[in-house]
């Protein structure tokens, strides 16, 4: 099951508010340590098939379009251009059948997807920072985004993610309950119940089942797996690039995208982006996508 549709059916309104004191104290540790090493390039052994090398563009081999969006409805080219600098990014075709066919028997883990097209697929993690100046730009840029949600990091207000996945171009998945960061270290049981403790918290917040599961700083071993099998979850998704405040954390020398490429974000704000802006740091983000000459794809569409 894939989440892709707008949350018109809610469970719940805007106004609930949940406290989460526990997230906040943990807030400075988990930014310095999420993107870790990556593991995109620890577990290479693990990996789905890579796509093929490509060189950078320069902005003018961007792929986009002067009105066309994400979702075919329309992005306000002088809008985006005024806001953020930007050019609407165009839709790639969605494909015919998904380039990775995930195992629920024994959860696929990949970090790309295999495919010769200049998409790549945006991650953002944890919900440590809420910034509605955010829901707007996801609103105004029109590309899909997925989440991956630890309910320690969002239990403060449920609903500003709620609002997210309303705009119909997020998509809700596994993050744990509490995003230990030494997985390995645990027992299975302790495992299974970071795992499926967050399916059910997030099924109940926002109706959605998640089928990705993305492992805390990257860290798994193969009692993860067998948890996230039994959580009844299909694929474990790492990534290939991690986008800082300014630039992007590369795992290939050249520092150029990849077709297929899983780009690494964190819901993060002026705290741990040293003054900076959630908005801000995204916008920097699609400015070297666009450069690049890349667009961005919705990763459910494809696995």
């Amino acid at each position: 099951m894939t989440d892709i549709e707008p949350a018109q059916w809610t469970r719940r309104g805007f106004g609930r508010f949940l406290g989460g004191a526990a997230g906040l104290a943990t807030l400075g540790s988990f930014a310095a340590a999420c993107t870790g090493s990556g593991n995109g390039t620890a577990n290479a052994g693990d990996l789905a098939a890579s796509g093929s090398a490509v060189a950078a563009g320069d902005a003018s081999a961007s792929p986009t379009a002067s009105s066309s969006g994400a979702d075919g409805s329309g992005v306000d080219a002088d809008l985006l251009m005024q806001r953020y600098g930007l050019k609407p990014f165009t839709a790639p075709a969605t494909p015919a059948t998904k380039a990775i066919a995930l195992d629920p028997q024994n959860p696929t883990i990949f970090a790309k997807v295999p495919t010769s097209e200049k998409i790549c697929f945006v991650t953002v993690d944890d919900g440590i920072d809420k910034d509605p100046a955010f829901i707007q730009m996801v609103k105004d840029v029109q590309v899909p985004i997925t989440i991956s949600l630890a309910d320690t990091l969002i239990r403060d207000d449920y609903a500003y993610f709620e609002k997210l996945h309303e705009t119909g171009f997020v998509s809700i998945q596994n993050h744990t309950v509490n995003h230990p960061l030494s997985m390995p270290s645990m027992g299975y049981q302790e495992q299974f119940d970071e795992i499926a403790g967050q399916q059910t918290k997030l099924h109940k917040e926002y109706g959605v089942t998640p089928y990705i599961f993305r492992p805390p700083g990257g860290n798994y071993d193969s009692v993860t797996r067998e948890a996230c099998r039994a959580a009844g979850l299909k694929g474990m998704m790492l990534w290939k690039e991690a986008m800082e405040i300014q630039d992007m954390e590369y795992q290939t020398s050249d520092r150029h995208l990849q077709p297929g490429d899983v780009i690494l974000c964190h819901f993060r704000g002026p705290a741990q982006l040293k003054g900076e802006t959630m908005v801000k740091m995204m916008t920097r983000l699609y400015s070297h996508i666009q450069a690049q000459g890349f667009t961005v794809a919705d990763v459910t569409r494809y696995v």
